[in-house]
């Protein structure tokens, strides 16, 4: 979407999935890993910001690559930036960040002020285990907990900086099958199962809260769908 359709959202937090693209290492010299999906997540990120940072004559915004921000430099982390004719224009996007990633956009959104800046692929989990649930909470037991590496400190920070989740795209195997989770800034998330012979999604349902993993099995169980072995031999109908 453009910056306009947004609203009063200059900073994004965005999540996708590189399903569509083959990940195959292509020599010896292949890091793998989270460096490869990096790799992969580049020409999606530059092709989002020449869409939100228009053109001037059908020349589209210079982009520039940071991968400084990435201190042991095989995190798969950078920093893309446009660089327009007027500066009120520019758009920052940190590709698959991390925790200690923070401190770094913390600063960047506060000397960009209300111009666009993007999060992309964030590594922390969307769901919480214990420590993200203890690093939530205040007083000395919640820093503890956040010291330990629970994220709940880093998405209050990220807050508190004006970011809201605007797309996002999950999956995962639920009853022997692949699920899709999907939300957008304007919509509920909306949950999807992939039909057995592959060509497509079929829609479950939607909730305004993340769907837990017991609610998509809920979902399923409610369209009547069986375990995914017992639909390959002929032991349930075939979702399609």
């Amino acid at each position: 979407p453009k910056s306009a359709d947004l609203g009063n959202m200059f900073e994004e937090e965005v999540e996708l999935e590189m399903q569509d693209i083959l990940l195959a290492p292509p020599d010896e010299s292949w890091q793998g890993g989270i460096m490869q999906l990096y790799r992969a997540c580049a020409p999606t990120c530059k092709e989002i910001l020449r869409n939100l940072g228009g053109d001037v004559g059908g020349v589209p915004p210079k982009l520039i690559e940071d991968r400084s921000i990435d201190d042991s430099g095989v995190d798969g982390v950078g920093l893309w930036m446009t660089q327009s004719n007027d500066p009120k224009d520019d758009i920052s996007c940190f590709v698959q960040p991390l925790q200690e990633t923070v401190s770094s956009i913390e600063t960047i959104s506060k000397q960009a002020g209300e111009r666009l800046v993007v999060l992309m692929n964030p590594q922390w989990r969307s769901v919480d285990d214990a420590l993200d649930s203890a690093s939530r909470e205040e007083g000395i037991f919640g820093s503890i907990a956040s010291f330990l590496g629970g994220k709940g400190n880093s998405l209050k920070i990220l807050e508190q900086a004006g970011f809201k989740e605007v797309y996002s795209i999950e999956g995962y195997v639920c009853k022997g099958g692949n699920v899709r989770l999907m939300k957008r800034f304007d919509t509920d998330w909306v949950v999807f199962a992939e039909n057995d012979s592959e060509t497509g999604f079929i829609t479950l349902g939607e909730q305004a809260t993340r769907p837990t993993y017991q609610d998509v099995e809920k979902m399923l169980d409610d369209k009547g769908v069986s375990l995914k072995y017992a639909r390959d031999f002929g032991l349930a109908p075939k979702l399609e």
